[in-house]
């Protein structure tokens, strides 16, 4: 053999031999209207600034266009905490994953417009995900259009807003994934638990445990809204693996916090199945720590977070007390916040209001409006409009799947 197909043969061995490119993690600042940083009890140092880490895939290109997955972090932890070798090594569990990984800062806020005797805000941690990072991140990266190119998941805290969240914006995200989520959360136990994992009060946040603002943010009574969605349910039992390096006291409060995060979840999976989803239920060995979540992250992307979904459904129900939102392709806008929950439901071209309050409810596509005393029956006509009409024709379509693939 020559020397120059000598060499050539060892490059292509050191190449083969060298490990895959890392993909390339940055910060960027999140600037809000909703949450007032110096208004917000961080984990960590005080910060001056909202910011999110955001991981990019191995040879990222700025001219193509990739799906995005919003990863939400615990109740203990902070926007740093996924990227964190001793934590979430986002690095190594997402390597190979050919998507944008954001993961926001939450600091113990429950992703909730806190109740706060009334005032639902204060912040306001839903308006800030739903209103301003998801346009900020689309302005500041190349992300592909359509459902099925949007994820969201979460680990304890961020389970809850995982799945939360996934709900309130259905038309965004096509797969929701939470693991070890506080997805039941008007259960007793959680009033207690939520201060002793250094939570603020629960009533601060959802106001009383019974009360409509609290079933208006509890994932397990809102399953409906993610009826055309994919959903991923990881959770442990409460007993440590053997061989899975846990510290004692995550083995011992841990434990019992998993423990009763199994509870919760089985009573999620229960109303997600009764709503007609079919998630993928995942329960395993397992206390409340990083080695597990890590673990419940690549099931997810080995699961498919970026799959197949229905992009635009004409028969759907909404389940909300926020006072403006988004349901698949109609705005809404109460004149006052919601007394209680209001459900809607479109079958075809007519949408139904139940609850009480005037809303207005705007088509995105063509900006026809109406505004109405809840309840009421109207028309949304699926294409252009001059106005949407009073309740008349009763058409259905067949909604079609969101085949959409990133540009490459």
């Amino acid at each position: 053999m020559g020397v120059p197909a000598l060499m050539l043969l060892v490059v292509a061995v050191l190449a083969l031999a060298a490990p895959a490119q890392a993909g390339e993690l940055i910060t960027i600042t999140t600037p809000s209207r909703h949450v007032e940083p110096a208004r917000v009890a961080f984990n960590g140092p005080q910060q001056t600034e909202l910011r999110a880490n955001v991981l990019l895939p191995d040879g990222y290109d700025a001219t193509r266009r990739y799906p995005v997955l919003f990863l939400l972090h615990g109740i203990g932890d902070n926007h740093l905490s996924w990227a964190r070798p001793d934590r979430g090594d986002i690095v190594q569990t997402a390597r190979g994953l050919d998507a944008i990984v954001v993961m926001p800062e939450a600091a113990r806020g429950f992703h909730t417009n806190w109740f706060n005797g009334g005032r639902r805000g204060d912040p306001g941690w839903e308006r800030f995900y739903l209103d301003e990072l998801i346009p900020l991140v689309e302005q500041r990266f190349p992300i592909a259009s359509g459902r099925r190119n949007h994820a969201i998941a979460g680990l304890s805290m961020g389970g809850f807003g995982a799945t939360f969240l996934g709900g309130q914006r259905p038309d965004y995200f096509g797969s929701v994934a939470t693991f070890s989520g506080f997805v039941q959360t008007q259960r007793p136990e959680v009033e207690l638990g939520v201060r002793a994992l250094g939570g603020p009060d629960y009533e601060t946040i959802f106001g009383p445990r019974e009360g409509p603002y609290a079933t208006g943010h509890n994932p397990t009574p809102l399953t409906g809204n993610l009826r055309h969605s994919r959903l991923f349910v990881a959770v442990g039992n409460g007993t440590a693996e053997p061989g899975v390096q846990s510290g004692p006291a995550a083995i011992a409060g841990g434990g019992a916090v998993e423990a009763g995060l199994r509870i919760q979840s089985e009573e999620f999976v229960t109303a997600a199945r009764g709503a007609g989803i079919a998630p993928v239920y995942k329960p395993q060995l397992g206390v409340h720590d990083w080695p597990y979540w890590r673990r419940h992250l690549r099931q997810a992307i080995e699961w498919g977070l970026f799959e197949d979904v229905a992009q635009a459904p004409d028969r759907w129900t909404y389940r909300t007390v926020a006072q403006t939102g988004r349901m698949w392709s109609l705005s809404y806008a109460f004149a006052a916040p919601p007394e209680q929950l209001v459900d809607f439901e479109r079958t075809g071209d007519v949408l139904r209001g139940r609850g009480a309050g005037t809303v207005t409810v705007r088509d995105v596509a063509t900006g026809c409006d109406f505004t109405a005393e809840l309840p009421f029956d109207r028309a949304v006509p699926p294409r252009g409009c001059d106005r949407l009409r009073p309740l008349a024709v009763r058409a259905r379509t067949t909604p079609r799947r969101d085949r959409t693939r990133p540009h490459r």
